[in-house]
């Protein structure tokens, strides 16, 4: 028998060798699309050993017909090729004493046919008796920056720390990819597709005490085993944040689980019991788990949940305080010696509401002292625990006299959110042409430089950071006495 000690994750993020078996023998096509290629574009520094039995060389690497006829040990092992040769090649991967192997192929039981759910039973039964660990079938594996382990050329080579444990791959890609051009870095990404072996409680379960990784993200279909993935989520919880994008509540999502991973999906009291318990941050789609992340990442956590509105007012200003009141955030009145102060400002039109929200406006040069000093005036009330600026870019591009505004704004909001004693959160509209979204994206990319967490609309600020408050208030009454 082998003992448990050894079937342990370890050190699989890291290994000293990969073998590829299904490495093509088109080079140009391995350098391009293949696992042989991507490994070297993304740095992969350890010994590289492509497995094709009708080529003796591949990418300046020797080609092996086998895996077994590789002379040295082999940590990894990634299979590329049709479904129908699968179960052979891991049992030669299994004799060779591989510690993980990696599944890319599809056409198991997320086919849904009988013959092919008996092959992905085959593979499980394969590993039987063996140290070797196996990740899939039917996903896209790992993506490891430190290690120079990626499933996309286009992927960023700086480690972070947030961990990704997930069901699916090919959302991955797209999502990896806008988190890094948020400045949301990754510690570890695992796409683990149909789970014959390695599923997402063990996964939970070494990323609770992984250093690398301060913050950890689900995406998941269903569980095999509820009861430790319960278990493994309330370990991590009590450690880190945890956020969970649990899909399929609906017939239809259901229906599309079932031809995509063939995973038991639970209803949704059932899930809704387990967030609550475990303290996990439940998101709904993928975009809201990145606002998610922003707010993890860049928000220092407001000592409470008061929050100061600065910005335009009218009905911007009203529909921010419904959207805060509806998360549990409070939007009092500002003091009346804020109120006060905020009416002296000489910039400030009749007119304007100055009792929170704050309608202060950064249209001419003129008012940007005074846009400061608001700032200032407001993050000193003691009714307010930390502020949201909004800020819609339309005005700064186009309506006031002086051409493009909206870098002379930024540089305001940005010295002035440095000697602010309370955190800010910016909302910085989008719109919808393309000179207003490229200063939008350029204004956003300044905050984030600046370690301002910033969000496209008013709803994915505010919801985003309620959760978060939800999160660190929860943590704190469960270690209460």
């Amino acid at each position: 028998m082998i003992a448990q000690e050894e079937r342990k994750l370890g050190k699989v993020f890291y290994p000293e060798s990969i073998a590829v078996i299904g490495a093509s023998a088109d080079e140009q096509a391995e350098r391009l699309e293949g696992w042989c290629g991507r490994l070297q574009h993304f740095g992969y520094k350890g010994r590289l050993y492509p497995v094709n039995p009708r080529a003796s060389h591949i990418l300046g690497l020797q080609a092996y017909a086998s895996i077994l006829d590789v002379p040295e040990p082999v940590d990894f092992a990634i299979i590329t090729v049709r479904a129908s040769l699968v179960l052979g090649l891991l049992i030669e991967c299994v004799a060779k004493g591989v510690k993980l192997v990696h599944v890319y192929s599809g056409g198991f039981a997320d086919s849904g046919n009988d013959e092919d759910k008996r092959l992905q039973q085959d593979l499980a039964d394969a590993l039987k008796g063996s140290a070797t660990r196996l990740i899939g079938p039917n996903c896209l594996g790992l993506y490891c920056p430190a290690s120079g382990l990626s499933f996309s050329h286009e992927f960023s080579r700086v480690p972070g720390p947030v961990a990704i444990v997930s069901q699916t791959g090919s959302a991955l890609v797209r999502f990896v990819s806008l988190a890094c051009s948020r400045s949301i870095h990754f510690s570890k990404v695992i796409s683990y597709g149909n789970s014959v072996d390695i599923d997402s409680p063990e996964l939970l379960e070494y990323l609770a005490d992984d250093p690398e990784s301060k913050c950890i993200m689900v995406y998941i279909e269903g569980v095999k085993d509820g009861r430790r993935f319960l278990n493994a989520l309330a370990k991590c919880t009590e450690k880190k944040p945890v956020i969970v994008l649990k899909a399929g509540f609906t017939e239809g999502g259901a229906r599309a689980i079932s031809s995509h991973t063939a995973s038991l999906v639970g209803s949704q009291h059932v899930w809704q019991a387990v967030f609550k318990q475990t303290n996990a941050i439940y998101v709904e789609t993928f975009d809201e788990a990145l606002n998610q992340l922003v707010a993890l990442r860049y928000l220092v956590p407001p000592v409470g949940r008061r929050v100061g509105i600065v910005g335009l007012g009218g009905g911007h200003g009203v529909v921010t305080t419904d959207l805060c009141e509806k998360e549990g955030l409070q939007v009092l009145f500002f003091t009346e010696r804020t109120t006060q102060s905020l009416k002296k400002m000489a910039g400030l039109a009749v007119g304007r509401g100055v009792r929170n929200p704050a309608e202060m406006g950064l249209g001419t040069s003129g008012l940007y002292k005074d846009f400061a000093n608001g700032l200032r005036l407001v993050a000193s009330d003691e009714n307010v625990d930390f502020l949201l600026i909004q800020l819609y870019p339309e005005g700064y591009v186009r309506h006031w006299a002086g051409g493009n505004q909206m870098e002379e704004a930024m540089d305001v909001i940005i010295n002035t959110a440095k000697e602010l004693p309370k955190p800010v959160v910016m909302v910085i509209g989008l719109g919808y042409e393309i000179d207003i979204m490229g200063v939008t994206l350029d204004a956003q990319k300044r905050c984030l430089q600046a370690g301002l967490p910033v969000f496209s609309t008013p709803e994915d600020a505010v919801k985003a950071v309620g959760k978060l408050m939800n999160y660190y208030d929860n943590r704190t009454n469960a270690a209460a006495p």
